[in-house]
């Protein structure tokens, strides 16, 4: 049984090309770092991700008295590691209610051998609702699917997308100020690609997740080499896509 483990996370490894180093072999300054506080609508805390990479697919693993913590409008909570098929992430779902303009805090906490970034900082967005289209409706890619959300007032830019098995994925920018758009008949085009479950067929049905995502840019410690610091407030429904 170990045997088979092996074989099938050396094969994701080989599959997501990634890999890992200690960080005791890292300078901060050879870090790329890429922090993200996310805040769904339908949860009541946002969530706070942090990667570190050296390199575009080597994640750098902290060691002992290092972490990473993030602060919103409470105390400061560490991230905790999470491992999977040689990519390393720290993540934790934030304990306060974060209201849009809260500044966020991400702080890389080093060994005394190396330096330390304690303030990479991002605002949080006003937050969006979708009201329309509701989870589970029908359209067909022939028809077009109105777009209606709720949102305080803002110039934030504000993106529409769409993903599903059967559709090719697409996305909109919307008109900063919008609380209603739709995507136009026809603008939800198949995907003729075979799919495993039907060999030889492409799918014609399928669920399709309409995501709309307010998105700002913060300002990342200049300790790294590079990266970036984000906050994202996000909406999603479920649609059934028929020709």
């Amino acid at each position: 049984m170990r045997h088979i483990a092996a074989v099938i996370v050396a094969a994701g490894l080989v599959l997501t090309g990634c890999s890992t180093v200690k960080s005791k072999d890292i300078r901060t300054s050879g870090m790329s770092a890429g922090f993200v506080v996310t805040v769904d609508d339908n949860e009541q805390r946002a969530v706070a991700t942090a990667s570190l990479r050296s390199g575009t697919l080597t994640y750098v693993d902290l060691g002992d008295g290092e972490s990473i913590s993030v602060t919103g409008s409470g105390a400061p909570q560490q991230l905790r590691r999470q491992k999977s098929l040689g990519t390393i992430n720290y993540t934790s779902r934030l304990n306060d209610v974060l209201n849009a303009g809260t500044e966020i805090t991400f702080a890389l906490q080093r060994d005394s051998a190396n330096e330390s970034a304690p303030k990479s900082t991002v605002a949080l967005p006003e937050r969006v609702h979708l009201t329309a289209p509701t989870n589970s409706t029908t359209y067909s890619r022939q028809q077009p699917v109105p777009i209606r959300f709720e949102t305080a007032p803002t110039d934030q830019q504000t993106i529409l997308s769409w993903s599903g098995s059967c559709v090719t994925q697409g996305r909109m920018i919307l008109t900063p100020g919008a609380s209603s758009t739709v995507i136009p008949a026809g603008m939800l085009k198949a995907n003729t690609t075979t799919t495993s479950a039907s060999p030889g067929q492409a799918a014609t049905r399928c669920s399709v997740e309409i995501t709309l995502t307010r998105e700002v840019e913060g300002r990342l410690d200049p300790a790294f080499k590079d990266g970036s610091v984000r906050a994202q407030a996000v909406s999603k429904r479920s649609i059934v896509s028929t020709p």
